[in-house]
């Protein structure tokens, strides 16, 4: 039984992200495996530890039919690290969305709820 509280949809798209490890800033790419209105599910050859605080930006432009200028700002958290297994050669890592913008090219939309106790 799905217990999800929003639909995910499998969107492949470029992704940036960047954190504070041990007093320097990492920054790294991924892709997304997918997205719902409250977090991400990313790919990536390098993995933030977990509960990381993160900064994303998820570039559109490349799994749209027509040119598009849709991004996706966040500030999020790492809530789950998966690593490549026998099964999956592939590792990547969940995240919380703390606030979001989606921007496109005149409308933006922000939401900005505070998660967590």
């Amino acid at each position: 039984m799905e217990r999800r509280e929003h639909t995910r949809y499998a969107v492949h798209a470029l992704i940036e992200f960047e954190w504070m490890e041990a007093g320097v800033l990492r920054r790294e790419q991924g892709v997304t495996r997918d997205i719902s209105q409250k977090g991400m599910f990313i790919h990536s050859n390098t993995m933030p530890p977990a509960k990381a605080d993160l900064e994303v930006d998820v570039a559109f432009r490349d799994v749209a039919r027509v040119p598009t200028s849709l991004r996706l700002r966040a500030r999020s958290l790492v809530i789950r690290v998966e690593p490549a297994s026998v099964r999956q050669s592939v590792q990547g890592f969940a995240i919380l969305n703390k606030s979001y913008e989606l921007q496109g090219d005149v409308n933006s939309v922000r939401n900005s709820e505070r998660v967590g106790p």
